[in-house]
């Protein structure tokens, strides 16, 4: 189980500036399930994962939307695991499904209206006590039929260094971004300069209660934005394995 809240206080414009004040909040939980199994000698996992809550702004365009959003599924695969370097390296793949509320008359959905792709290479290395984090993640996008708009190919990137302060204790920092990589295409026509990116910076935490039951603490702060917004972040991970 995770659970995220996001708040900004601005929307910025394509030159990384403050287009417009904003209050805008997404508190989602996610429920995530996962099982294992090998493919011959190849261990692999499905997924699946259900978001709720909401997203709201209340200055701009006064506006919220809440329920079930966009459902992800999908396999992954263990390509990389060396005990004696500490290595593992894995590769995922989400279909997100447009399940989510929408309205066409809004800007602020919950849901998306539209099919994506995500492509996700993950990577795990310990040096000592230092462990090293990072997802290199792809999204691909369909058309929004409602609107005729098409997002582009956006890259993004997830990064953590921790130490192992204890057996059970382990903290550290986490930043990351996104960018598009071409702009939003509305009408079959390229929307000029609306190419979105964000980074941020943050510090994290985890703690191990028991063989089954742990938990993860994060929060990130957005350092820049172009076509985005601009707040802070905060995640929850609750996890059991069965």
């Amino acid at each position: 189980m995770y659970g995220n809240y996001y708040h900004a206080d601005e929307f910025t414009g394509p030159d990384g500036k403050k287009a417009a004040d904003a209050d805008l909040t997404a508190a989602v939980s996610l429920l995530r399930t996962i099982g294992y199994k090998h493919i011959g000698k190849l261990p692999m996992a499905f997924q699946v994962i259900v978001p709720f809550g909401y997203v709201e702004e209340k200055k701009l365009f006064n506006e919220k939307s809440a329920g079930i959003g966009d459902i992800a599924f999908g396999p992954g695969v263990f390509l990389y695991n060396n005990e004696d370097t500490k290595t593992a390296i894995s590769l995922w793949a989400y279909f997100i499904a447009p399940t989510g509320e929408w309205n066409k008359n809004q800007a602020i959905n919950f849901g998306g209206n539209h099919w994506v792709f995500e492509s996700q290479v993950a990577v795990n290395q310990q040096f000592g006590k230092f462990i090293y984090d990072m997802n290199i993640n792809n999204y691909f996008h369909t058309k929004e039929t409602d609107t005729q708009t098409e997002l582009p190919n956006r890259l993004e990137l997830e990064m953590s260094l921790a130490y192992q302060v204890t057996d059970k204790l382990v903290a550290g920092i986490n930043g990351g971004g996104f960018w598009d990589l071409e702009d939003t295409t509305a009408g079959g026509v390229k929307v000029a300069d609306s190419k979105a990116e964000r980074a941020e910076i943050g510090l994290s935490g985890a703690y191990t209660f028991t063989d089954k039951l742990g938990a993860n603490i994060r929060w990130s702060h957005d350092v820049s934005s172009q076509n985005s917004t601009e707040g802070d972040n905060f995640w929850l991970r609750l996890s059991y394995a069965f």
